[in-house]
């Protein structure tokens, strides 16, 4: 990952802290009221070595903002590698589960494969309680499934730099599997080829529809040269 790639963080405010040490998102909590204006610049860092553009969406899925305009945006200008959802852990709320469908609203169907779970913990003793929380808990286990089983652990203020450093290997491998595409590149490209195809499809209508007036051009021209020859025979 050379090319200073983007990946966007969105989720539960509460699973994440906001400090001077947050290696990922800083001290500054997004202001969700100027979402068209704050978000619309991602965050540059340096994270475990890599340069990285950080956008965060973190609390904007239990908003009734409309993100369409900004959403367009934020693809053309950003090479999005990675969704990373945070979750806080043994705290699954019901926006919690809502939020890969809201992600999917905003940014389009194919954006799952690209998707990765955050599992925040207060304590190092929390974090220990995963496994047990994805066998007691079904619809949590349904969420990793709809993301590749791909999920992560880390300190609520994600100010750890092992932890951060393995989350960066993992987004990395995402990015591999991927076959080294952003989800920005995929999905402008997709745009193209549809608006190509609309546009291939309304200029082939047009030929029909001009064929089929050229056509009846031509048979009322006969119709009127037959009704002509009619009269001169009479």
């Amino acid at each position: 990952m050379d090319h200073n790639p983007s990946i966007v963080l969105f989720g539960n405010c509460a699973a994440v802290q906001f400090q001077h040490d947050n290696i990922v998102l800083g001290e500054i909590q997004p202001n969700i009221e100027n979402v068209a204006i704050s978000k619309s610049v991602p965050l540059q860092m340096m994270i475990s070595g890599r340069h990285v553009s950080v956008i965060s969406l973190i609390g904007l899925h239990e908003t009734a903002l409309d993100l369409h305009p900004l959403t367009a945006q934020l693809l053309n200008e950003n090479e999005i590698i990675a969704f990373i959802f945070v979750v806080r852990l043994g705290q699954l709320t019901d926006a919690d589960k809502m939020g890969l469908e809201w992600l999917q609203r905003v940014f389009g169907d194919e954006v799952l494969q690209f998707v990765m779970i955050l599992f925040t913990y207060e304590s190092q003793e929390e974090s220990d309680s995963i496994i047990d929380d994805l066998k007691k808990n079904s619809a949590l286990e349904r969420l990793i499934e709809k993301c590749g089983g791909r999920y992560h652990t880390c300190s609520k203020s994600t100010s750890n730099q092992s932890e951060i450093t393995d989350l960066m290997n993992r987004i990395e491998q995402l990015f591999i599997d991927n076959k080294q595409q952003s989800y920005s590149e995929m999905y402008n490209t997709a745009l193209r080829e549809r608006e190509d195809l609309q546009n291939r499809t309304c200029q082939s209508q047009r030929t029909v529809t001009e064929e089929s007036m050229e056509y009846t051009t031509t048979l009322e021209t006969g119709e009127r040269l037959e009704r002509k020859v009619e009269k001169w025979k009479d």
